[in-house]
C-alpha cells in the first residue's frame, strides 16, 4: 500500500473512498486510492457529506486542485483560509475557472491563528500539516459545531455538546405545551448565526429541534407562488449552519398543525393519518412504523402524541376531513388571504382535526403497547397535555380528565358546571387577529392547568390535582409562557399581562402582541410579535426590546434550542426586511479573539499617489445608476437607432452587477467576488478578486476603482491596470456566516460605495442587532477619516436602530440608504457621519424591504420619478417584490406651490395614493399601455432608455428607447436574458452597455 505523504491527503483520500464506494460502478470516476480500514472508519464518523468543510493550508501535492476534487465528490461548501496570498489567489482562480467560486468555495487571506468563521459552524475541519502548528485547539473547537470533527496532522478533535444546551423536541417544547426553553446558553445579546433557505413557507408550519437538527413540516396552503415548491414537505436542517440535510414529501390531505411530531437525538417521530413514522435523522429514511390496530381505536389517525422516559403516548381515532393542497399563482413576497379551509369549523367531532377517543402508551424499546384507555366522548387534542406522570385531556362542553401515565388509569374526571361554563364553547378563529383554530389551548405546570388561545373567550385556571376551577380572566386569546416568576400572557391591545399562579392577580403589563403569532420563552426572554418585528421582553428588567427585521413565524414563534434561537420562514410579508430561516446565537465567544484580528487597513503598494491615468478622462457613467445620487440621468444623447455591436460571456456561475464606464473602459463585478475591466470593444483587460460577493457595481473616481465586498472590506485598484492599492475592513471584526447559500461577513459592505468631495463612504452590516458600521475614508490612501459604529442601536430604550437594507447614495447633502423596518431611509451627515434620524422608542416597524443582494429575484424592479426641465414628471411606481406596478406615464407639472406627494420608497411608491387618492389630480400627457415593468432606466435629454419585460412575461426581456415627448418606442431589442438591476450604462459616444442576469455583457451602438 502506498504511503500517503501527509494526513490531509490521507483524509481526502478517505472521503473519496467513502463517496466512491457509495456510487454505482458506472458512476465511479477513476481508481479508488488504497487506504487503510482505520482511515475509512475515521471518516465514517462524519454525520453527513453536506455542510461546511474548513480547509487550512494546502498540501505540496496537487495544491488547490485538491479542493476542486473534494467539491466534485461531496456536497460540502469549502471555506479555505491561509496566510499565503499566493495560495489564496490560486484557490480563487481554480474555483472561478471551475464555476465554484463564491458558491461552493470561499477563500480568505489571513493568519489562521484567527479563523474568520463564526463559532459553531463547521461540520469538519481539515488541517494540512504545514498549517498544523499555526492554529490552536481552542480556535478549532470554537469554529466546529457540536459533534463535528477536526482532523489534524497527528490527531483528531471532536467537539462535545456544550453543557446547558436544550432541545425543543415537541412542537410546544415539551408535552406540557409550555413553550419555555430551559436552554442556558441562548442568552442575549445576540448575533446572527445564519440566514438560510427556505425563504418562504406554506401554511401551516410545525417545527421541532433535537440532536443538532431542526425539523420543519410545511403544510398544504400556498398563498404566494414562491411557497409552492415546499407544499407538503418535511425538511431536516443542520441546526448550526442552516444546511438543508434532506427533504421528503408529506402525505397530502392530512392537516399537520397538531402535536404529532417529536425529535430525538437520532430520529424524528412523525405521525399522520396512517401511522407514526420513525425517520432516521441522518438519512431521512423511514426506519420503522408504529400502527395501532382496529381493535383498539376508532381509526388509524394519530391526533396527538407525547414522549417521556422511553414511552410514546398517543391519541388515536377516526378518519378526518381531508384538506386540499392549494397552490398559488400570486406573485410577490407575502400578505395572504385568510380564507378558511375544509374542517376549520370543527363542526363534527367524528371528523374534526385532532378529535379522538383512545389513548395508548407504547414502549419504544419493543413497540409493545403498555396500556390503552378509551372514552365514549370525543377528546379534543388541542386540549391535551402531559407532565409529572399525569396526562390531562378535555372533552369540549363535557369534562376535564386526568390519567396516570404509568398505569393508564383515570385519576380524576371533572364535569363541574362552573368550570365548563368558564372554559366555554370553541370560538371561531382562523383570522389574523385571533390566530389559528388548530392551535393548542391547554397547558400545565406542576400544580395548575390553563385554558387560553384563539378559540377561548376566557383565560381559565384549574387545579392539576382535581380539575376544579381556580380563577378566570376576561380575555382568552392569550399566548401563555409559564415561568417560575409568573404566567406571561401575551395578548392583543391592552390584554397582555404577567399573572400570579395562585390568584391570577395581575403583576405587570406586557407590550401588545400583534395578531396571531404565539409567544415563546428562553432563559432570559419572552418573544412574541409586535407590529413589525419581534418583541423581546427581557424578564430580569421587564423591559421591551425590538428585533426589527423579522417577526416570529405564525404557528411556531421563536424556537429555542442548541444554544440558539430560530425564526421563520414566513408565509406573509408584514413589515419585514429579512425573510427565510434565521438563526441568532449568543454574542459571547461568537468570533475569534480580538487580539488575533489583523489590522483593518492593508496597503498593497508604496505608490498610492502614482496611479497610471486612464487614457480618456471622460467619466460617462462612473457609478451605479450614473452618479453618486443614483439619478439614472445623462446629458449624452441616447441614439435614435441602434444595432447590437458585440457581446461577451463574463461568467456563467454568478450574478453580474450593473456596469459602469469611465475613460472608455467598462467595469463590473459579480457575486463570486470578481471585478472585471473591459475595453470599448468587449475585450477583457484585467480582473481581480475580492474575498466575497460584490452586490453593487464598482465606482470610478480619479483613475481609481473602488468596490465593496461581502467579506466586509472596501477595495481600491488602479482603474487602468487593476493594480491593487489598498483595502479597508469596515466590518468590526472577521466573522463569516452562511447567508442564503454563501459564506459572507456578518457585516458585508453590501450597499456599494460612494465617492463625494474627496471622501469615500461605505457601510457594513445586515441587521441592526449585529451593528451597522459606516466609514469615511481617504480615497487615495484608504486611511480612516470618520466612522459611526452606533446607529445599529439608535434607540437604546428598545435596542433598535438602522439596518443596512439598500445601496448608498447622496441626497440633499446627506449620505443615505434604505434602513429596514423602523426607519425608512437612513440619513448621515457627510462631514461627521452622525446619524440624523430621530430615534423612535416604539416597539414597532412601519416599512417593508427585500434587500436586492439577498433577494435578487425581488428587489430588482425600479421606480422612476424624474422631473423634466419644464416640471413635467416621468413616473413609474413599482413594488420591490414585483407584485404591483403602475404604467409608465408623463404627467403634467404640479400646480405652483403644490407639495410633492410623499411616497413609500421601498414598497409600492403609490400605496398611500391607492388608498386615499392623490392630493392633486394631474393629467397624464401620455401613458404606456404595454403593461411593462422595468429593471433599469437612463434618462437622456430626449429619450428614455429602459430595460425590462412585459408583465407576467419575464421570458421576453427587452431594451427599449422611448421618445419622452411622445411616449412612443423609437427602437427595441429583444435581450437573451433580463437586465440586472440598474444594468444599463452609456458611454460618451452613445454606445449602450447592458449586463444580463445570465452573465452576458452586451453593447449596442448607433446606426
Amino acid at each position: 500500500m502506498p504511503i500517503l505523504k501527509n494526513r490531509w491527503w490521507y483524509t481526502f483520500a478517505s472521503i473519496w473512498f467513502l463517496l466512491a464506494a457509495s456510487l454505482p460502478a458506472a458512476e465511479q470516476a477513476g481508481p479508488i486510492p488504497e487506504i487503510s480500514q482505520s482511515a475509512a472508519a475515521r471518516l465514517k464518523k462524519l454525520p453527513s457529506q453536506k455542510g461546511i468543510c474548513v480547509v487550512l493550508g494546502l498540501p505540496a501535492e496537487k495544491q488547490g486542485s485538491i479542493l476542486i476534487e473534494l467539491i466534485r465528490n461531496s456536497e460540502f461548501q469549502i471555506f479555505f483560509q491561509s496566510d499565503s496570498a499566493t495560495d489564496v489567489t490560486q484557490v480563487r482562480h481554480l474555483a472561478e475557472k471551475n464555476g465554484f467560486l463564491g458558491n461552493r468555495i470561499f477563500a480568505e487571506h489571513g493568519p489562521i491563528q484567527s479563523l474568520a468563521l463564526a463559532s459553531n459552524l463547521a461540520d469538519v475541519i481539515l488541517v494540512e500539516k504545514t498549517a498544523d502548528q499555526q492554529v490552536s485547539q481552542t480556535e478549532l473547537l470554537r469554529v466546529l459545531r457540536p459533534q463535528a470533527i477536526a482532523y489534524r496532522a497527528d490527531s483528531e478533535l471532536k467537539k462535545p455538546v456544550p453543557s446547558g444546551n436544550d432541545d425543543w423536541n415537541h412542537p410546544y417544547h415539551r408535552p406540557d405545551n409550555n413553550p419555555q426553553s430551559t436552554d442556558q446558553n441562548a442568552r442575549a445579546p445576540y448575533r446572527t448565526q445564519f440566514l438560510a433557505d427556505p425563504k418562504f413557507s406554506p401554511m401551516p408550519e410545525v417545527s421541532v429541534a433535537a440532536g443538532g437538527k431542526v425539523f420543519k413540516a410545511f403544510g398544504h396552503i400556498a398563498h404566494k407562488e414562491n411557497q409552492n415548491a415546499i407544499l407538503n414537505t418535511l425538511m431536516c436542517i443542520n441546526a448550526f449552519n442552516g444546511t438543508i440535510l434532506w427533504k421528503r414529501p408529506l402525505p397530502e390531505g392530512f392537516m399537520i398543525h397538531r402535536n404529532t411530531m417529536i425529535g430525538t437525538d437520532d430520529a424524528l417521530y412523525m405521525a399522520d393519518n396512517e401511522s407514526c413514522k420513525i425517520i432516521d435523522s441522518e438519512t431521512g429514511e423511514i426506519r420503522d412504523e408504529i400502527k395501532i390496530g382496529k381493535e383498539l381505536a376508532d381509526g388509524p389517525v394519530w391526533k396527538w402524541m407525547g414522549m417521556q422516559d422511553g414511552v410514546l403516548y398517543a391519541l388515536i381515532g377516526n378518519e378526518e376531513v381531508k384538506v386540499d393542497t392549494q397552490k398559488s399563482a400570486r406573485r410577490g413576497l407575502g400578505h395572504w388571504p385568510w380564507g378558511m379551509w375544509k374542517g376549520h369549523d370543527y363542526s363534527d367531532p367524528k371528523q374534526a382535526f385532532g378529535f379522538g377517543r383512545t389513548f395508548v402508551a407504547i414502549n419504544l424499546a419493543d413497540q409493545n403497547i403498555l396500556w390503552n384507555y378509551q372514552e365514549k366522548d370525543y377528546i379534543d387534542s388541542r386540549g391535551v397535555c402531559m407532565k409529572n406522570n399525569r396526562l390531562f385531556y378535555y372533552c369540549p362542553d363535557k369534562f376535564l380528565g386526568c390519567l396516570n401515565t404509568k398505569t393508564g388509569k383515570q385519576l380524576w374526571k371533572n364535569s363541574d358546571e362552573k368550570l365548563l361554563a368558564s372554559i366555554g364553547s370553541n370560538q371561531k378563529a382562523q383570522h389574523y387577529v385571533t390566530g389559528y383554530a388548530t392551535t393548542t389551548y391547554l397547558k400545565c405546570s406542576d400544580d395548575y392547568l390553563f385554558f387560553a388561545g384563539p378559540q377561548r373567550l376566557h383565560l381559565v385556571s384549574a387545579s392539576a390535582a382535581d380539575g376544579y376551577m381556580l380563577w378566570e380572566k376576561e380575555h382568552g386569546n392569550l399566548q401563555l409562557v409559564l415561568r417560575n416568576d409568573g404566567i406571561y400572557a401575551a395578548g392583543p391591545k391592552e390584554t397582555g399581562m404577567k399573572l400570579d399562579y395562585a390568584t391570577g392577580k395581575k403583576l405587570a403589563s406586557l407590550p401588545t402582541r400583534r395578531a396571531c403569532t404565539r409567544a415563546t420563552g428562553s432563559v432570559d426572554s419572552i418573544f412574541f410579535r409586535t407590529r413589525g418585528g419581534t418583541v423581546r421582553l427581557e424578564t430580569a428588567s421587564d423591559t421591551a426590546q425590538h428585533i426589527a427585521p423579522m417577526r416570529p413565524p405564525c404557528q411556531d414563534g421563536v424556537i429555542v434550542s442548541n444554544g440558539l434561537l430560530y425564526w421563520g420562514p414566513w408565509m406573509c410579508g408584514c413589515e419585514l426586511s429579512l425573510y427565510g430561516h434565521i438563526c441568532l446565537g449568543p454574542e459571547k465567544n461568537s468570533a475569534a479573539a480580538t487580539q488575533n484580528i489583523p489590522p483593518r487597513r492593508t496597503v498593497y503598494t508604496n505608490q498610492l499617489d502614482a496611479v497610471e491615468s486612464l487614457a480618456d478622462h471622460s467619466a460617462a457613467w462612473p457609478a451605479y445608476r450614473g452618479d453618486q445620487h443614483q439619478s439614472s440621468t445623462t446629458q449624452i444623447p441616447v441614439p435614435k437607432q441602434t444595432h447590437p455591436a458585440w457581446s461577451t460571456q463574463v461568467t456563467k456561475s454568478a450574478l453580474l452587477t450593473a456596469p459602469v464606464i469611465a475613460g472608455n473602459m467598462i467595469f463590473l463585478a459579480d457575486r463570486s467576488g470578481v471585478i472585471y475591466a473591459y475595453d470599448r470593444e468587449g475585450k477583457l483587460l484585467w480582473k481581480q478578486y475580492t474575498g466575497g460577493a460584490i452586490f453593487y457595481p464598482p465606482t470610478v473616481s480619479k483613475d481609481r476603482l473602488y468596490a465593496g465586498s461581502a467579506d466586509g472590506r472596501v477595495y481600491a485598484f488602479a482603474a487602468k491596470t487593476g493594480q491593487p492599492l489598498w483595502s479597508f475592513r469596515v466590518a468590526p471584526e472577521q466573522r463569516w456566516i452562511p447567508v442564503y447559500g454563501k459564506l459572507i461577513s456578518t457585516w458585508p459592505v453590501a450597499g456599494g460605495v460612494v465617492v463625494h468631495d474627496d471622501t469615500l463612504y461605505a457601510a457594513a452590516g445586515i441587521a441592526h442587532f449585529d451593528g451597522t458600521h459606516l466609514v469615511a475614508l481617504d480615497p487615495i490612501t484608504g486611511e480612516l477619516k470618520q466612522e459611526n459604529n452606533t446607529s445599529g442601536v439608535l434607540s437604546p430604550t428598545v435596542n433598535s436602530g438602522i439596518s443596512l437594507q439598500g445601496s448608498l447614495f447622496i441626497d440633499e447633502g446627506e449620505l443615505r440608504f434604505l434602513a429596514g423596518g423602523v426607519y425608512e431611509i437612513a440619513r448621515y451627515d457627510l462631514q461627521t457621519l452622525k446619524c440624523l434620524n430621530t430615534p423612535r422608542t416604539e416597539v414597532q416597524s412601519q416599512f417593508r424591504t427585500a434587500f436586492y443582494p439577498y433577494y435578487p429575484e425581488y428587489g430588482k424592479y425600479l421606480s422612476i420619478e424624474h422631473t423634466l426641465a419644464d416640471r413635467r414628471e416621468l413616473v413609474h411606481d413599482a413594488s420591490y417584490e414585483g407584485s404591483v406596478f403602475t404604467n409608465l406615464t408623463l404627467k403634467e407639472a404640479l400646480p405652483p406651490g403644490a407639495p410633492q406627494e410623499k411616497k413609500e420608497v421601498a414598497r409600492w411608491l403609490s400605496m398611500r395614493a391607492r388608498r386615499t387618492g392623490e392630493s392633486f389630480k394631474r393629467k397624464n400627457i401620455w401613458e404606456d399601455q404595454q403593461q411593462r415593468r422595468f429593471t433599469s432606466f437612463i434618462v437622456s435629454p430626449e429619450v428614455l432608455l429602459t430595460a425590462g419585460h412585459p408583465d407576467e412575461q419575464p421570458e421576453a426581456p427587452f431594451l427599449t428607447a422611448i421618445d419622452i415627448e411622445q411616449g412612443t418606442d423609437l427602437w427595441s431589442h429583444a435581450l437573451p436574458a433580463q437586465a440586472v438591476k440598474g444594468g444599463t450604462a452609456i458611454n460618451v459616444d452613445g454606445s449602450i452597455i447592458v449586463s444580463l442576469e445570465n452573465g452576458q455583457l452586451l453593447c449596442f451602438q448607433a446606426d
